[in-house]
């Protein structure tokens, strides 16, 4: 297959694309800088020089293969009309298959895993994902969403991030009693569900997770991986400090992986995130 990945360069990204071309496939990778087409060009990809704001450049990149991986996203305010309009692009250019990536925060908060029809609305910054879904979904194209829950190793993503933090601030942090719990999922596993979401033309939504954690066993772990010790605090002091993300850290999320696993995905490499960053991270 041609397949068109914006974030190529991204933590996501990369580990899709150099599955992908591992797999056989041709990949042209989304690249918006100099130093993102070195790494594109670095996981055997062609680079597509632009912006997720270059409508017309991804509309033609989306037309030219077999199917689009969407996993870019922007860090800015207007992150859900930047998406919006990219998205819109891709697929008006009738592109075949369209994934899309949203997250664990569409499913509803469980501390027992739920299924992807299981869906609650979500108010606030990220009540857009629900209407970015849909336009995949809706399409008339073969749609996917995948929802990644926690992703890990590789010495990135939001557990790399958790590590920095509590780095910078003497301290890994819980909040309340830390036991509600997040679905996990190895970045290198998931990349592998992306492929076969593909590879099988499956379509409607996808959650892809190896296990689940508590907050407290997650920030342990990233405690000992960032040499300070752990502690707990309130929603409130959390919410002061760190703003409204910080919610989602006081939120279960449990997802359940079956629809997938029933393609043939399971973990390959995932060890579950405080084993992979005491040992292999």
């Amino acid at each position: 297959m041609d397949i068109f990945v914006t974030g190529a360069s991204g933590y996501i990204g990369s580990a899709l694309t150099r599955t992908l071309i591992a797999r056989g496939h041709r990949v042209r990778g989304l690249a918006r800088s100099a130093a993102a087409e070195a790494v594109v060009r670095g996981h055997g990809a062609e680079p597509v020089r632009a912006a997720l704001t270059d409508t017309d450049v991804l509309a033609r990149a989306a037309a030219e293969g077999d199917a689009v991986v969407h996993t870019a996203a922007t860090e800015t305010a207007d992150r859900a009309d930047v998406d919006r309009a990219a998205v819109t692009a891709m697929l008006d250019a009738g592109v075949g298959a369209f994934i899309t990536t949203t997250g664990a925060p569409r499913a509803r908060s469980s501390r027992t895993p739920v299924t992807e029809d299981d869906t609650a609305p979500i108010d606030g910054p990220l009540a857009w994902l629900a209407e970015a879904e849909a336009r995949v979904l809706d399409s008339g194209s073969l749609g996917a969403v995948v929802r990644p829950p926690m992703v890990y190793g590789d010495g990135g993503g939001p557990v790399s991030r958790l590590v920095a933090q509590a780095a910078a601030d003497g301290v890994a942090r819980y909040i309340d009693d830390g036991q509600n719990r997040w679905s996990t999922v190895h970045v290198r596993d998931l990349a592998l569900a992306y492929a076969l979401l593909l590879e099988s033309e499956a379509t409607g939504v996808f959650h892809v997770s190896d296990g689940h954690e508590s907050m407290v066993e997650l920030m342990t772990a990233v405690a000992a991986k960032a040499g300070v010790p752990v502690a707990g605090w309130t929603l409130e002091e959390a919410l002061a400090a760190h703003g409204w993300g910080a919610g989602f850290l006081a939120a279960d999320a449990v997802l359940d992986a079956s629809r997938i696993s029933a393609l043939g995905w399971a973990p390959a490499i995932g060890l579950g995130i405080p084993r992979d960053l005491l040992s292999t991270v």
